[in-house]
């Protein structure tokens, strides 16, 4: 990234990484892993968020402003080196399948939209903005972290927001 790269001002690493490690509380530290029984205690999460390159000061590439995926943050259960199958690779796939419209986010791949070198599998949600990746357990356990890192970063975001000075701020007409 450059140093004119930037994303989500409120959408923080640390806010994903908080999302990330309590889905993964729900699935193996509470209650409903008795229910769920994850498969393996082995997996990979992605977040992707939308980035662009910040020249607006002087607006040299108006109103041309590509957004890109820019991946977040990453979180690794179990060691890698361990892991039956490349956990890390298929997330990111999934990931970068679901940002580009190529996997619908329900319960199925859509077969006409992959190319050579996808993976085939579905396990993943694309909310608001942003995709969660998760593979490792059942197909329905990874879209089902996937779905609560997702809406956990949308709510810690949002009261990040409800706190933050440029929300306070009733004469300022843009983020700081």
């Amino acid at each position: 990234m450059t140093e004119n790269f930037c994303t989500p001002k409120f959408l923080t690493k640390e806010i994903a990484h908080r999302a990330t490690l309590t889905a993964l509380d729900v699935i193996y530290a509470s209650p409903l892993r008795l229910e769920l029984q994850p498969t393996r205690g082995q997996l990979h999460v992605v977040v992707l968020v939308p980035g662009m390159k910040d020249d607006r000061p002087d607006y040299s590439e108006w109103p041309n402003y590509q957004i890109q995926p820019v991946a977040l943050y990453e979180h690794t259960l179990g060691n890698a080196k361990d892991f039956p199958y490349p956990f890390i690779e298929i997330s990111r796939c999934k990931a970068i399948q679901l940002w580009h419209d190529r996997n619908d986010d329900r319960t199925d791949i859509v077969p006409h939209l992959l190319f050579p070198g996808d993976a085939p599998f579905w396990g993943g949600v694309k909310r608001r903005g942003i995709v969660v990746a998760c593979s490792g357990i059942q197909p329905w356990l990874d879209k089902l972290v996937s779905g609560m890192v997702a809406d956990l970063i949308v709510a810690l975001t949002h009261n990040s927001w409800m706190g933050s000075d440029d929300r306070a701020d009733d004469e300022r007409c843009f983020l700081s």
